[in-house]
C-alpha cells in the first residue's frame, strides 16, 4: 500500500473516532473501535494495509468506544444496543 493510502486511512480513522457511543468520552487517545458486525480485518492492521474503499467498509462495521467501555463490553459488564 502506498504512503498516501496509509495517510488517507489514518485521517479517516481520526475523523471517525470522535466520541465513545456509550459514555461520551472524547479524548482521542482513549478511543477504540469495536466490531459489531462481520469482522474481516483488525482495524490496527487494516489502516496500514487495506485500500481505502475496503478500509471504509470495515470501520463502518464498528462502533467507537473508549478503552474502559471496550473492556466492559468484552467482559459482558455492559451491552451495546443499537437503537438506530
Amino acid at each position: 500500500m502506498s504512503t498516501e493510502g496509509k495517510s488517507i486511512n489514518k485521517q479517516l480513522l481520526r475523523e471517525y473516532k470522535t466520541k465513545c457511543c456509550i459514555c461520551g468520552e472524547t479524548t482521542y487517545c482513549c478511543l477504540e473501535l469495536h466490531h459489531i458486525k462481520d469482522k474481516l480485518y483488525n482495524i490496527s492492521q487494516a489502516v496500514k494495509t487495506l485500500p481505502t474503499p475496503l478500509f471504509i467498509k470495515e470501520i463502518h462495521k464498528c462502533i467507537v468506544v473508549c478503552s474502559n467501555c471496550h473492556k466492559k463490553l468484552h467482559n459482558n459488564i455492559i451491552r451495546y444496543e443499537n437503537n438506530t
